[in-house]
């Protein structure tokens, strides 16, 4: 099919083709983006996120575009259908796409298992690794990179000017390009996971083929020639190496810019994967908005070199101006955190306004920068020069790219920090700019002549920009106080008045922090959020990292006593470490940091870590945990997970079913896992994900709560339930007196701080709609941040043993340590507490003399327990239908669970034989029920629970929740299911919603769905 001649205007034809292919590139920049997204999250989990892995991940991308770019500039003006071979490329990568994942899986899992333990050493760069990655998207990057020399060439011979027709090009790719950064991570990662993005992806593409044949193939074959309108005919090789530097530079220094403004908003913003992609996306929109705003001015201007002269000028200019504004981010984000709510509607508006703050840093500069690229494109297409030098100034930019951020991230970051490393670049383009403008004014050949007045304003504006290159960094105070306020968290611009800074650096992945309190107290800062706290200098004190840092070191050892090698996952205080380096049998230890400034940081909480430094079974592996385990090809007999928190961009990857397997593959058959989680700010349903994936490799573990907040389990790799070995402590000393420091005296109280049984936290977690965590469909990874801002808590998973009945036991019978806890400190978690409380309320009823810490124990009780004690007194009771009656409910619900099963039951039962006569038949049956709960006795406590349902018509809310629960869990345990859904569906109507939502009643309820009675592993 050939174009009309004579019925239509050949010019309005070739005026549609444009438009077409126009909105054709804008899809096409659309699926580069979530290309360069999902890939690199793909070759991260091969690679890890260590600095020289991103640094990998950005060069054979990054690279790849800019070779494609070269290489096609090479040979554009030789190829007679640039569109036509646009659409083939396209369609390539689509094909590419589709068969990606399955392609990466096997890849991956044959490097895992045979061609990184032979070819890379233990840490540090791999070279193996870097070709791998190179031959998995280099292909298709080189295609991406062809596309643009390609559709300029075909809009350039249909007729666009050079200047407005390429602008308008670079608009619309970066436009699609910012759109797909937030389509990806919002939209796209969330709803389908990485596979099913690329595949959307990949059929965007195919439709882009498609129509990009169809918008030139009806028309005939395209324009052989450029279309370049009139050329001032001065191609010279000094003009196009001249704007080829500058291309380059100008690249490197928008890196420097795009690397600095990410790190700094990180510190305003947080650091999760969402704040990186807010911040990405205004980037690269200024960039189009650039592109836009100089498509005129390209077309009209005469003097087009001296436009770019100024425009660098300005860009550089407006960088530097970027400080006092990112200083005053920090009050911005404190007030719109204590003006917004927190709750779902509200975190839309807490990224909307992260999006502004970042738009209102980036902009302007990136404005400039997206001028540039067109500018110099058609300043070479006018003097003559061919379309090869459209891919030539692009490929060029792009090394120009790659060389700042690897410049930003391995030197200059570490080595000058944020607000220097920002005026550098500002300084490239300064300098740049004025040195154009200088060679200008001195009437180069065809150039314009410049007058007097000219060269005074060009010395005005020079003597301007340097001096405001050194005074701005200079009067702009970027306080340590502010930068590690964690202002995205709490909403506090600075530190509290008593905390000052002793240590702050930026490191190549982070900016680290350490701060010292009152009394003493050091918290280690990552990117503004607390990492970790404690009194280094020892003494009484204590917080409720102490608690965690050192069960996290214990309990390995704890369990498995005769472990020779171990490994921990972060440094963090170095803590953790050091406490497990106390268990004499270790011979290895290895700490695999990510940060090589964490370390650094960490030698500010000696004495405390100290071991973690000296001692000769020690050593600090710089390097990610997934790129260690792969290379290492040691089987460890213990591996310790204690990473930052998963909203943190990259950690979720270490809470999935893959990198579960893979500690697996580097585990002794033998060997013990153990893996900390938070609570606080979490969602249920993110850490159900959490535990939903650690179960589906390691299903029988053990859970234990450090404190309220944060939880540790251990698993062993054979698929047995681990077991804690008592008498192992015993030749542990140094051990021992870490664990008395925070109030452990015995394996007892050690024991207790036991959550429950893997099956039923299993089951709580099935009740949650997530999936398990993992690589490819990174549910974590999307949730997080948002759990974060609404400060969600998942305790509630982990709260079965503190139900008011003790349903956990009414199967596997009371716990041995029941009874043996006669003090808790404060920080050690709620049911810990309960069993001290529940010990000393007994002595307490018997008439024994307690001292004031043991009145505490239970003294969220004390009002219930001084009620009871009087009535027993006496046996004089208030009617059951009296509100009062319920102090004996609150008293069962301390007491029963936390002495042992004999000694409950009989307390109980002497109650009732000294005032049977004083009591009413319901009153009675009552004593019945709470004896049956004491004694653990499902099928007493179902039968006499049924009882007081069925007598007491004047039931309150806490003592029929109480009844309820009581019946349904001893029906469920013996066998009754039928009896216990009959009495829950009859009970639900008069239970509030608050009682119904609780970890029991959640998980009795869906243990009734579910064909068999879970069992205790």
């Amino acid at each position: 099919m050939h174009a009309p001649t004579s019925a239509a205007d050949p010019g309005a034809w070739r005026s549609r083709q444009r438009g077409a292919l126009y909105a054709i590139f804008f899809a096409s920049g659309f699926c580069g983006l979530i290309y360069e997204s999902i890939w690199s999250h793909y070759l991260k989990l091969m690679l890890g996120h260590a600095a020289y892995a991103q640094a990998v991940v950005l060069v054979v991308f990054v690279g790849g575009l800019a070779l494609g770019a070269w290489l096609t500039g090479r040979f554009s003006e030789r190829i007679r259908s640039p569109i036509l071979l646009y659409a083939a490329i396209e369609a390539a990568v689509a094909v590419g796409a589709f068969s990606f994942q399955r392609v990466f899986e096997k890849v991956s899992a044959w490097a895992a298992a045979d061609l990184l333990p032979a070819a890379c050493a233990a840490a540090g760069p791999c070279m193996a690794s870097w070709w791998l990655a190179a031959a998995l998207i280099l292909p298709a990057a080189v295609l991406l990179g062809a596309t643009f020399p390609l559709m300029s060439a075909g809009v350039i011979r249909l007729g666009a000017q050079p200047g407005r027709g390429l602008s308008l090009l670079y608009f619309l790719n970066s436009a699609g390009a910012a759109l797909g950064v937030l389509a990806s991570g919002f939209v796209l990662i969330p709803m389908l996971g990485l596979p099913g993005t690329l595949l959307v992806a990949g059929g965007l593409n195919v439709a882009v083929a498609v129509a990009a044949y169809l918008a030139v193939r009806p028309f005939g074959r395209e324009p052989s020639g450029m279309a370049a309108g009139a050329l001032e005919s001065d191609a010279s090789a000094g003009s196009l190496r001249l704007l080829l530097g500058v291309a380059a530079l100008t690249g490197l220094s928008s890196f420097i810019y795009e690397v600095v403004w990410i790190r700094m908003l990180t510190l305003v913003l947080g650091a999760a994967t969402h704040a990186f992609e807010l911040m990405l996306a205004p980037f690269i929109m200024g960039i189009a908005l650039g592109a836009w705003l100089i498509r005129n001015r390209i077309r009209n201007s005469s003097q087009a070199l001296l436009l770019l002269a100024r425009i660098q000028v300005a860009m550089g200019v407006l960088a530097v101006a970027t400080l006092p504004l990112y200083a005053g981010s920090f009050g911005a984000m404190s007030w719109a955190l204590r003006a917004l709510g927190r709750s779902g509607e509200s975190y839309t508006l807490f990224n909307l306004a992260s999006l502004g703050m970042a738009a209102a840093v980036m902009l302007p500069a990136a404005v400039c920068a997206g001028m540039t690229l067109p500018l110099i494109t058609a300043v070479l297409l006018r003097q003559g020069h061919g379309e090869r030098q459209v891919g030539q100034v692009y490929g060029i930019n792009t090394f120009g790219a790659i060389a700042g951020v690897l410049l930003t991230v391995h030197l200059l970051i570490p080595q000058l920090g944020l607000k220097w490393s920002l005026a550098l670049g500002a300084a490239i383009d300064i300098v740049l700019g004025l040195a154009i403008w200088f060679a200008l004014a001195r009437r180069g050949p065809a150039l314009p002549r410049f007058s007097w007045n000219g060269r005074a304003a060009l010395a005005g504006v020079a003597a301007f920009s340097l001096a405001w290159l050194v005074a701005l960094p200079l009067a702009t105070s970027l306080e340590p106080n502010r930068l590690a306020s964690g202002v995205f968290r709490h909403g506090q611009a600075h530190l509290q008045a008593d905390q000052k800074v002793i240590f702050h650096r930026d490191g190549k992945t982070a900016t680290v922090t350490v701060i010292e309190g009152a009394e003493g107290h050091r918290g280690l800062l990552t990117n503004g959020k607390v990492d970790g706290g404690t009194y280094p200098r020892g003494g009484p004190l204590l917080t409720p990292d102490d608690h965690t840092m050192v069960l996290l070191g214990a309990l390995g050892p704890a369990h498995h006593p005769l472990a020779r090698k171990a490994a921990v996952i972060g440094l963090g205080t170095g803590i953790t470490s050091s406490v497990l380096l106390t268990s004499p049998e270790l011979v290895q230890v290895d700490t695999i940091e990510i940060e090589p400034m964490m370390v650094e940081g960490a030698r500010h909480f000696l004495p405390r870590n100290a071991a973690v430094f000296d001692d000769r079974r020690s050593r600090i592996v710089i390097d990610d945990a997934r790129a260690h385990f792969s290379r290492a090809g040691t089987r460890y007999d213990l591996i310790v997970s204690e990473p930052s928190n998963p909203w943190v961009s990259g950690v979720a990857g270490l809470f999935t079913v893959e990198f579960y397997d893979h500690i697996s593959s580097n585990l002794a058959p033998d060997g013990h896992f153990v893996q900390w989680l938070h609570l606080y700010e979490a969602s249920p349903e993110m850490v159900a994900s959490i535990v939903r994936a650690y179960a589906t490799v390691f299903p029988a573990f053990r859970a234990y709560l450090a404190n309220d907040s944060d939880v540790v389990l251990v698993a062993r790799n054979d698929g047995r339930l681990p077991e804690l070995q008592h008498q192992a402590l015993d030749g542990m000393p140094d051990m021992q007196k870490h664990l008395m420091r925070i109030g452990i005296g015995s394996a007892e109280t050690l024991a207790a701080h036991d959550a429950g049984r893997s099956s039923a936290i299993r089951l709580l977690a099935n009740t949650m709609p997530s999936p398990p965590n993992s690589d490819y469909f990174p549910y974590v990874d999307q949730r997080a941040a948002g759990d974060r801002f609404r400060r969600d808590s998942a305790r509630m998973l982990f709260a079965l043993r503190t139900a008011p009945v003790p349903i956990l036991d009414f199967k596997a019978g009371a716990p041995g340590y029941a009874g043996q806890v006669p003090s808790a400190g404060g920080h050690m978690p709620k049911h810990v507490r309960a069993l001290a409380g529940a010990a000393n309320g007994l002595r307490y009823l018997r008439g024994e003399k307690l001292a004031a810490a043991d009145y505490g124990s239970f003294s969220e009780d004390a009002l219930h327990y001084t009620a009871l004690k009087a009535w027993v007194a006496d046996c004089r009771f208030p009617a059951e239908e009296d509100p009062s009656w319920r102090a004996m409910v609150r008293v069962a619900a301390s007491l029963n669970g936390g002495v042992s099963a004999e000694t409950a039951r009989g307390w109980w039962k002497s109650v009732a034989a000294r005032c049977r006569t004083a009591l009413s038949p319901v009153q009675r049956e009552w004593l019945d029920l709470l004896a049956a709960t004491g004694a653990r006795d499902a099928v007493a406590s179902a039968r006499h629970a049924d009882r007081v349902l069925a007598m007491d018509r004047q039931l309150g809310r806490d003592t029929r929740a109480y009844a309820t629960l009581a019946s349904v869990a001893g029906h469920v345990v013996s066998g009754s299911r039928a009896q216990a859904s009959k009495v829950l569906k009859e009970q639900v109507p008069q239970l509030s919603a608050d009682q119904l939502e609780t970890a029991w009643f959640r998980y009795l309820a869906f243990a009734l769905t579910v064909r068999e009675t879970p069992a205790q592993p």
